[in-house]
């Protein structure tokens, strides 16, 4: 409960800034949307069945631009909680949970390229569980967070639409909890165990960080398709040159990320927006309670992971 009153201040707070904001400030361009979506259903004596359940989420992105003559600033942060409550269940389950800053500083040398330095971060608000079983953590702000940063070329043919490449580009993985990072959660080095007196001891504790290097491509698209609809899209894909032994020697290292975000302004505030998000990070390992307890070793994920939403509620969009 306190989450979702925490949510409601935050969307009725960036609404009212949002509305009193301008539209440009000394050379800034502020826009973006915040919506709150409450689901309820509700059975009895049902024929077909069904089960009561209530769901709440709230989204806010912010893009903040600025340009002074070839030169630009291009921010976007996006903001993602979700609960999702059904009456079997003893506790409200988490259903999306995103914190994510994009920053990129733009020197224009010609009509459509750029020279160019990106900053990626993201993490989540909140602990995450192996659900059915919600007693076991497998995730927590800032563990893990992912922070990119990546200088290269933009070639930007159109207003809408960007390639970004870079062929030196640094990753870094962050689980700052000492518990996952000593399981090796999300690909850091784990702890080191030794069995003393018959008792297993940890020797030396896992790392916290973990830096990748290799190439990075961003490809962005973002536009009015319509009047009131919007459709943005970013996929970027990173190409890790050093060895990783979460990796098994027959997948390519490779890590995808495709986020697509499109929104219907139905009215001044309503809205229906879908997100899809896909996600391919062969060096990540799935956790669960056995991992954490040192019975079994986390299994590197090799599927492609598919999250997809669906929002229709208040809404406000500048």
């Amino acid at each position: 409960m306190k989450r979702i009153l925490l949510l409601l201040a935050v969307f009725v707070s960036a609404t009212v800034t949002a509305q009193n904001a301008p539209d440009s400030l000394q050379g800034w361009k502020i826009s973006g949307v915040t919506s709150l979506t409450l689901n309820q259903a509700s059975f009895s004596n049902w024929t077909a069945g069904g089960e009561n359940s209530v769901a709440v989420s709230a989204l806010g992105k912010l893009f903040a631009d600025y340009t002074n003559g070839n030169f630009s600033n291009n921010n976007a942060l996006t903001l993602k909680y979700g609960m999702l409550k059904n009456e079997s269940d003893k506790h409200a389950r988490k259903s999306e949970d995103l914190i994510e800053l994009i920053s990129q500083f733009n020197q224009k040398f010609s009509k459509n390229w750029s020279a160019t330095g990106q900053i990626n971060f993201n993490t989540q608000f909140a602990n995450g569980y192996n659900y059915p079983d919600d007693s076991t953590v497998i995730s927590k702000f800032m563990s893990p967070a992912y922070l990119t940063i990546a200088p290269g070329l933009l070639y930007k043919p159109v207003e809408y639409f960007s390639i970004l490449m870079t062929p030196i580009t640094a990753r870094t993985t962050f689980v700052l909890d000492q518990d996952l990072a000593d399981v090796g959660a999300y690909g850091v080095d784990a702890a080191t165990y030794d069995t003393i007196d018959g008792v297993r001891t940890k020797i030396e504790d896992g790392e916290n960080m973990k830096i990748k290097v290799g190439a990075f491509v961003e490809f962005y698209f973002k536009k009015e398709i319509k009047t009131d609809l919007t459709l943005e899209s970013r996929l970027n894909l990173f190409y890790n040159y050093l060895q990783d032994n979460n990796i098994p020697d027959d997948k390519l290292p490779l890590d995808m990320n495709w986020q697509t975000f499109v929104n219907y302004k139905l009215n001044s505030w309503l809205s229906a927006n879908v997100f899809v998000h896909l996600a391919y990070m062969p060096g990540d390992v799935f956790i669960d309670r056995d991992v954490l307890s040192g019975k079994s070793k986390p299994v590197p994920n090799e599927k492609l992971q598919v999250l997809q939403t669906f929002g229709l509620g208040l809404a406000y969009n500048f």
